[in-house]
């Protein structure tokens, strides 16, 4: 009895062992099943998230404005002054752009650009008749293209042309035989470098918001028409504004990108070197982004003094705009453009054009 019972106790054992290892074989399977994917996705680089990353911002080289010393004549490895530094004026957009490692790389345009409004059903443009200036060339400016509602916003109202006006307007100019001419080409028209259309007209867009490649952009090319769009580089991929690869498009599309400083502050009122800083730095920020020359100036606010005019030279510019509106284009640094207002009908709009 006593054999049987020990020989039980062993056969029962030897089963218990059996049954062990099978239940540590199962569940390390199963632990392994549950641990590789596990580590897997923590162990895993990074690289699936950085796919939909910004580009980096071109490296921006904030030029020391000491006095007595010109930004042409400054290296591009100076310090940002300290006045630039600061907090900026109460109202401001933007704060200046920040320094980051990114080597300046020349921007390529968008895959797509917008499509014209409606079939160009235009015949083929001789090429215009060139000669001497005959006069004053008319410099129209414009702000945003949109539709806006005079009741809600006037401010707004007054500073916008609707889609439907600009094409009419621009569609006009052609019809007239006017020809569109850049400002950098324009100045040195005026200067007598160069012949000119004998009907010039300066297309010039304020501020770089987002509709100048949308809406205008479309518009002026059914036409055959060239444009000047000013740009404020601090507000370059903001809501509303024009990104840097919209910029680049208007670039391959013929169309010249002057500077409005970067924040739009008005220049008589800041310091010297903080001036000096907002009117050579956009020239810095659009010829490293966009690889292209930028000799074309205009005054935020259309407010300027001689001390400005003279800071805008010294930054290498050719020619800079305003907001006055008379016959006065003795000054290249100074030039008059014509307001078109929101609501101008066709027959005022012709009246701009033609008038003083």
């Amino acid at each position: 009895m006593t054999i049987n019972l020990q020989a039980r106790i062993a056969i029962d054992r030897r089963t218990y062992n059996r049954l062990s290892i099978r239940f540590m074989f199962a569940l390390a399977l199963l632990l392994l099943g549950l641990g590789l994917p596990l580590a897997s996705a923590v162990l895993s680089p990074a690289s699936a998230g950085l796919a939909a990353a910004p580009l980096p911002t071109a490296r921006v080289r904030m030029p020391t404005l000491n006095s007595g010393v010109t930004p042409a004549q400054r290296p591009t490895d100076s310090v940002q002054p300290a006045a630039a530094r600061a907090t900026p004026p109460v109202g401001s957009e933007l704060s200046p752009q920040a320094e980051s490692t990114a080597a300046p790389t020349a921007i390529p345009a968008p895959t797509s650009t917008p499509p014209l409004p409606g079939p160009a059903d235009l015949a083929p443009a001789a090429p215009p008749e060139m000669g001497p200036l005959a006069g004053p060339v008319p410099i129209l400016m414009y702000h945003y293209i949109r539709d806006v509602d005079e009741a809600t916003d006037p401010l707004g109202y007054n500073l916008s042309i609707t889609p439907a006006d600009f094409q009419q307007q621009i569609a006009w100019l052609h019809e007239q035989g006017y020809v569109g001419v850049r400002m950098d080409m324009l100045a040195r028209c005026m200067r007598g470098e160069i012949a000119c259309p004998l009907k010039p007209i300066g297309l010039t867009f304020d501020d770089g918001y987002e509709d100048a490649f949308t809406t205008a952009l479309p518009v002026l090319q059914r036409y055959g028409m060239v444009a000047t769009f000013y740009i404020v580089s601090g507000l370059v991929g903001q809501p509303g504004y024009m990104s840097w690869e919209q910029l680049a498009a208007l670039r391959d599309a013929g169309m010249e990108l002057g500077a409005h400083s970067v924040n739009h502050y008005d220049l008589t009122s800041l310091d010297a070197a903080t001036a000096g800083y907002e009117i050579a730095q956009p020239k810095a920020d659009l010829e490293a982004r966009l690889g292209i020359g930028v000799t074309s100036f205009c005054y935020p606010t259309g407010i300027y003094n001689a001390a400005i005019e003279e800071q805008v030279r010294a930054a290498g510019y050719q020619s800079a705009t305003t907001t006055r509106w008379d016959g006065d284009y003795s000054d290249m640094m100074a030039l008059p453009r014509r307001r078109v207002a929101g609501g101008t009908p066709l027959d005022g709009f012709a009246a701009i054009v033609g008038g003083y």
